[in-house]
């Protein structure tokens, strides 16, 4: 268990039977395909047989209905979302199609939705002509409701042979300057105001057109503006309602749109159905971009976990006539993609070694061993047993209700921490920051946190002792005996040395073993360098790493740290809460105070939890023995959301 057993495939048909090849390993979901393109056929002589494969036209053809059917998809979402509750959200319900039935159920669903498309484009392509509609109309009114008080029509404010007429705005505060100086020019003229607000007055001017020059480079200098409606008749207030009449006609006859667009939401399920079809027949066109092929046959390559290799060939030969599979297991040094392995008490915990990262393909796949840690870290950190029946209980209701494996595997990681901290809660806890059913059974945390350090403190080494005794093993099974000695065995014999001295100095032994590890430590861990000099230093400045497994250590002291704020916010709850006992209004308080107070404790002290119970995995356990930069193993499969394919052989 651990890291899946992987073989290298070869697979070699018929072109005649691309398609049966595709579906069967697209239904079965177990192989891995490479790009031949990337990387084969750069070797020529290998290119003068064979030449890339592609469908490029079809996977146009697939792309554009499938941006037809994105399209319509949007558009109900944005006008009308779909009610689902958070569960069905989750569980996602699939309709199951048969394999030999969908592609005449997709012709029905290409029919309907071809129709949705062409309704729904005509609305949204009725919807922006309103809107720019409606943005012109907009942007009229807020021009010319300045000008509602203005009483002469819009087209007669022109200029004659003899009279200029023009509308305009100046600063309040210089409309009386702008009359004087225009009397004393000895203009002849009208200037009047139509309206004032925010320091700007709305004028009419009208001016001899012997005074064209003269006129105009006065209003200037007391910064006129000339506003102009070149294409509007009537009075401003007219216009004005006109220009609602036409936003109500605009918003009617979007409500109109809109309501065709809702006679659409029936199909809604039929959209999603086909957006699935097309999504499996489009990664069936890309996937041939990563085929070679000859004249007459083509070639493909990939990676299949060696349990599923017997089941794959019986399904291919089974589906097809030509096909041939030729099989290897990974050369010394070769990389291949990982696909974790455990047993189902462990699988729920390769959520938290993937969020780290993928195992080397040559390295230990770590979550078996950090499963018990984590449990019993993430109950230390809680350390309340009222909080630890909550997780426990919530998570246990949320297993029976939710179906999608990744949301189940992190319920179960949750209801495994509540568990573990039901029991440390019990221990050395207490019920909701209170002593509610007795004192802790061992001590409470709260009155003596020196001990839970200690003990804190003990899991760490014993984590870290666990992590170098993986890495001695694997050295073991690898052949490298001495590696395990020196480099785990001496450690071992030193660590243990030095905590002799500090604990139990009375044995007398502690301090021996310790000098003999570090003369060890330093005649072993420089024997790669080249030269005896460098061999003695490098093995001198190991002694250095003694600090950082003591870091290590101490890292581990979160553990009170957190366990006791958990148990420091519940008391602080409850003794607010007690504040109030006094009264009845209080006691009315006091509840929901409980209730926020907690359930606020209990959420970001559990995501504490979980945060630092991962953290001492990744930092201060995997650094003994785990190899990352793997690359996680991706077969191609269906990929649906919304319909379930059932293969042909799963059909009665």
């Amino acid at each position: 268990m651990g890291i899946s057993k992987m073989n290298k495939v070869y697979l070699v048909a018929h072109q005649a039977e691309k398609d049966q090849v595709l579906a069967v390993l697209q239904q079965l979901g177990v192989m891995e395909v490479n790009d031949l393109q990337a990387k084969d056929l750069e070797d020529e002589a290998w290119a003068d047989l064979v030449e890339g494969d592609q469908e490029q036209e079809a996977l146009n053809t697939l792309e554009e209905r499938l941006a037809d059917v994105r399209f319509s998809l949007d558009f109900l979402k944005r006008y009308y979302p779909a009610k689902k509750g958070m569960l069905d959200a989750i569980n996602g319900e699939k309709k199951s199609v048969l394999a030999n039935e969908l592609a005449d159920t997709a012709a029905q669903w290409a029919e309907t939705t071809g129709q949705v498309y062409a309704a729904l484009r005509q609305v949204d392509e009725k919807l922006i002509s309103l809107r720019n509609e409606e943005t012109r109309l907009q942007n009229l009114k807020l021009q010319l409701e300045p000008w509602d008080k203005l009483t002469v029509p819009l087209e007669e404010v022109k200029s004659t042979n003899t009279v200029r007429v023009e509308l305009g705005t100046l600063p309040t505060a210089e409309l009386g300057p702008v009359k004087e100086e225009l009397a004393e020019a000895g203009a002849a003229f009208v200037l009047d105001e139509v309206k004032a607000e925010r320091g700007e007055s709305y004028v009419l001017v009208a001016y001899h057109a012997e005074d064209a020059e003269e006129v105009p480079a006065l209003l200037k200098q007391h910064n006129f503006n000339k506003h102009t409606f070149p294409q509007l008749s009537g009075t401003p207030k007219e216009n004005l309602e006109r220009i609602e009449k036409e936003l109500a006609q605009a918003d009617k006859e979007r409500q109109e749109a809109l309501a065709a667009a809702g006679e659409q939401v029936k199909h809604r399920e039929q959209l999603n159905y086909y957006l699935d079809y097309l999504t499996v027949e489009r990664d069936k066109k890309q996937k041939v971009a990563s085929f070679a092929r000859t004249s007459n046959s083509f070639i493909l390559e990939g990676w299949i976990r060696q349990q599923d290799l017997p089941e794959l060939k019986k399904k291919l030969e089974k589906a097809c006539d030509t096909v041939e599979v030729v099989s290897r297991e990974p050369e010394e040094g070769e990389a291949f993609p990982v696909s974790l392995e455990n047993k189902p008490v462990f699988t729920p915990f390769e959520f938290i070694t993937k969020l780290y990262g993928t195992p080397s393909p040559h390295g230990l796949d770590p979550t078996a061993n950090l499963t018990p840690f984590f449990i019993v870290f993430f109950g230390l950190a809680m350390t309340d047993a009222g909080y630890g029946v909550i997780l426990a209980l919530v998570a246990a209701l949320a297993l029976t209700k939710i179906k999608p494996q990744g949301a189940r595997n992190l319920l179960w990681i949750i209801f495994a921490g509540g568990i573990s901290t039901f029991v440390f809660g019990w221990l050395v806890g207490g019920w909701f920051g209170a002593d509610l059913l007795g004192a802790p059974l061992y001590f409470s945390a709260l009155e003596d946190p020196i001990l839970l350090l200690v003990y804190s403190l003990a899991l760490g080494i014993i984590q870290i002792f666990y992590g170098m005794a993986i890495k001695a093993a694997w050295s073991i099974r690898e052949g490298r005996i001495l590696d395990a000695v020196f480099d785990q065995g001496l450690w071992y014999l030193l660590i243990i040395g030095i905590l002799l001295m500090a604990v139990m100095p009375e044995l007398g032994i502690g301090g021996p073993m310790a000098i003999a590890a570090a003369i060890g430590l330093i005649l072993t861990q420089g024997r790669t360098q080249p030269t005896i000099i460098k061999k003695f230093l490098s093995g001198l400045l190991s002694l250095y790493d003694i600090t950082g497994y003591l870091s290590d250590v101490l890292s581990y002291s979160r553990l009170l740290a957190l366990g006791l704020a958990t148990g420091v916010i519940a008391l602080a709850v409850n003794t607010m809460a007690g504040l109030l006992t006094g009264h009845i209004i209080g006691w009315v308080i006091m509840i929901p105070l409980l209730l926020v107070g907690h359930t606020f404790n209990l959420v970001i002290n559990s995501l504490g939890a979980y945060i630092h119970a991962s953290r001492l995995q990744y930092i201060e356990f995997y650094n003994r023995f785990y190899e990352g930069g793997g690359r996680s193993f991706v077969p191609f499969k269906l990929n649906t959301k919304e319909i379930e394919i059932q293969p042909e052989w799963q059909q009665k």
